[in-house]
């Protein structure tokens, strides 16, 4: 049995003046944002074993906002185990924030949790940072990660969804262009895959594909919207920042999704 919180697009920036282009003026600095993630997961009534954050961490990849991130995520008395996203450095991820214990960086990794696994591939792979190639050797990689016998249910995370959603922003836009090789791989292990959990699109959503299934979490900073006939992204307004509760029981995964205050508490 595992019990964890899945956050993603946290954003972090340590410049108090951070404005993006196409942001909401009515949103929290994601600096804000974080804190309130922070205070909602200490107030949570139950005890978790991880947290899993599915990349862009940190809103450029500059030393300054990953000395924020780590000010603030040191602060979580549980594992967090951190995917790079496309704003991220993997590099500065693996240099500041990973210390081995608390905050672990991964990229290409396959590790043990008690009574399951964590997969993880790295999607920032080749051409467009937003809508990725994975190179062969990673696929490959992973075919061979996922047939290993490993004890328990298998969680795979990833940055970018993998299959369409039927969304074409996101299709078109956000999403590993070669993803259905990976689907091919994972419906050959269906029996053992709890879910793939992702971030990148800025939205809670579920896609069930031949066994499968796929769960994105909100931003906890900014959402995005996504219904039939987008072709391009718009900001959503009515969707709250937010994080996902996980509990895998056997290879079942129920999911709770637990939205932040729009002000401090």
């Amino acid at each position: 049995m595992l019990t964890f919180l899945h956050i993603s697009d946290t954003h972090i920036s340590a410049d108090p003046a951070f404005d993006p282009p196409g942001i909401p003026a009515s949103l929290p600095h994601p600096k804000a944002a974080a804190e309130r993630l922070l205070a909602a997961i200490e107030r949570l009534p139950f005890e978790i074993e991880f947290i899993l954050h599915t990349g862009d961490v940190c809103a450029d990849p500059i030393e300054q906002d990953y000395h924020c991130a780590r000010e603030l995520l040191s602060r979580l008395s549980k594992p967090v185990y951190l995917l790079p996203g496309n704003h991220d450095s993997a590099q500065l991820m693996a240099d500041i924030l990973h210390d081995g214990e608390g905050l672990q960086v991964l990229g290409d990794a396959q590790v043990q949790l008690g009574s399951g696994q964590l997969l993880t591939l790295d999607t920032n792979g080749e051409g467009d940072e937003h809508a990725p190639m994975l190179r062969d050797e990673q696929i490959d990689w992973f075919a061979q990660s996922l047939e290993s016998d490993g004890a328990g249910p298998v969680i795979v995370a990833v940055h970018h969804p993998l299959i369409e959603t039927g969304v074409p922003w996101i299709d078109q836009q956000m999403r590993v262009q070669n993803g259905e090789r990976i689907q091919q791989i994972l419906r050959r292990h269906h029996e053992k895959v709890a879910g793939v959990f992702h971030g990148h699109i800025h939205q809670a959503t579920v896609t069930a594909s031949e066994g499968i299934v796929y769960i994105s979490c909100p931003s906890t900073w900014s959402n995005l919207a996504g219904y039939p006939s987008l072709s391009e992204p718009e900001a959503d307004l009515h969707t709250a920042a937010g994080f996902n509760l996980v509990m895998v029981r056997e290879t079942r995964a129920f999911v709770r999704r637990y939205s932040l205050p729009l002000v401090a508490p």
